[in-house]
């Protein structure tokens, strides 16, 4: 599945990731464990980073499954 980021955290990522998501699923928490293991960035793991499945933000436990669109965004902050 690829995962999209938006905001300051989409540099470490250039842009998207790819992982791969059994059918069984995979919580929210788990996904940004794995990516930051997989791509050794721990920003993906601050709470302030939010993650939003098919379009939707969703709370940590969300489980997301093959197919689902995933995307990371950092808060954004205005002048």
């Amino acid at each position: 599945m690829q995962i999209g980021f938006h905001g300051r955290i989409a540099a470490p990522f250039s842009g998207a990731a790819n992982v791969e998501v059994s059918m069984n699923g995979l919580a929210v928490s788990g996904l940004r464990a794995l990516l930051a293991s997989q791509y050794n960035v721990d920003a993906i793991l601050h709470r302030s980073v939010r993650a939003a499945v098919n379009d939707e933000i969703v709370p940590e436990d969300y489980v997301i499954r093959p197919g689902d669109t995933v995307e990371f965004m950092s808060p954004v902050s205005g002048g």
